[in-house]
């Protein structure tokens, strides 16, 4: 069998196959009386290109699936209409707010919050995203999200992401449960996207990251980090992947120094400065060695290109019903996004290039 070009081939995100796109079988998901399942779409009855063009928007190519580890699974047909994906991937320990951090994130990006950087989002797979977006509706009514499910293989969110000045990209997000990258299951299926993740986000939360101010003793060992780790370092360019490595839930540390001036600092809509980023991780470093963080300054520094930040995807805990009373506040949630596309050739600015050097 003669292989396909390479330009006609794809990288699936989910079980990270190669195989050759085709727009010649499309299908739908719908959902009656016996059930949701996937039939064949029919296009070819539809003579106005317009109307035949909104109705192709919202199919989907099945994925070969040709090594039959995972479950048969979809993508939507934009995802070769827009260039090479960009996968971002969130590794972290369970509950080190992973799940909320990205909620948030994609609540302000979608709103807009990144058009001053020329960057705009909108959903691009109404299957995968309208699921998310009751995640991130039940998060704003102020009611804490459930954990990621354990062995979660599927993307948590697509999205396209139209730039003022470059191409439009689709961008993919996968969140999985912390416990995936250490047990994996039987297929070592868990937390496998990072062998084709084009970005990461590194997060931990103080109780975990810097447990000597809750009264523990000295952090020494991160499981959900260190077994990302051992997986990406069977890629090649694994040094030059883009990394933001994000302290979650700073609202605890709102009055320790430095983390109180950055937890309260809104430079979102000022012009993109590598200066900036280069002082947040200089700070947050020095914070995390005082307090003998290693785990979180290993993976600082084990990437060419990486950054450090305090985020708060709520603004306070939730209470004992697991609600937040008072709403959500959330602080500085699109940092590591806006760094991570800085850092991938995303951001047409002159000191993008700069970022996390």
């Amino acid at each position: 069998m003669t292989t396909p070009p390479e330009s006609t081939r794809v990288q699936c995100p989910i079980c990270l196959e190669l195989f050759s796109w085709c727009d010649d079988e499309l299908y739908r998901r719908v959902v009656d009386s016996s059930g949701a399942r996937w039939v064949r779409a029919d296009l070819s009855h539809i003579n106005n290109p317009v109307k035949k063009q909104d109705r192709r928007a919202r199919c989907y190519v099945r994925c070969p699936n040709t090594s039959k580890e995972n479950k048969e699974h979809y993508l939507p047909v934009s995802y070769r209409d827009h260039g090479t994906p960009v996968v971002i991937g969130l590794v972290g320990r369970s509950r080190s707010g992973k799940t909320h951090l990205l909620a948030s994130m994609i609540h302000e990006a979608l709103r807009g919050d990144l058009r001053h950087h020329g960057l705009v989002f909108e959903p691009a797979d109404e299957l995968r995203h309208s699921a998310f977006q009751r995640e991130i509706d039940q998060l704003m009514l102020g009611n804490k999200l459930e954990a990621t499910e354990f062995l979660n293989e599927d993307v948590t969110t697509y999205l396209l992401l139209r730039s003022n000045n470059g191409p439009t990209r689709p961008l993919v997000f996968f969140d999985v449960a912390g416990e995936d990258f250490v047990t994996s299951g039987p297929q070592g299926l868990g937390g496998q996207f990072v062998l084709g993740a084009t970005a990461l986000m590194f997060v931990d939360h103080p109780a975990g990251a810097v447990p000597a101010l809750h009264g523990a003793g000295r952090v020494s060992t991160n499981p959900a980090f260190s077994g990302a780790l051992e997986r990406i370092g069977r890629r090649e360019d694994a040094r030059d992947l883009p990394v933001a490595v994000v302290l979650t839930k700073a609202d605890e540390l709102r009055y320790e120094a430095p983390i109180d001036h950055w937890i309260r600092r809104d430079d979102l809509r000022e012009p993109l400065d590598a200066a900036q980023f280069r002082a947040e991780s200089r700070d947050v470093y020095a914070f995390l060695d005082q307090h003998e963080a290693r785990p979180m300054l290993d993976v600082f520094e084990r990437f060419h290109r990486s950054t450090l930040h305090v985020v708060s995807a709520t603004g306070a805990e939730a209470d004992d019903n697991n609600t937040f009373p008072r709403g959500v506040r959330p602080a500085r949630v699109l940092r590591p996004l806006l760094a991570l596309l800085a850092m991938a050739g995303l951001v047409a600015h002159p000191q993008a290039a700069e970022v996390g050097r």
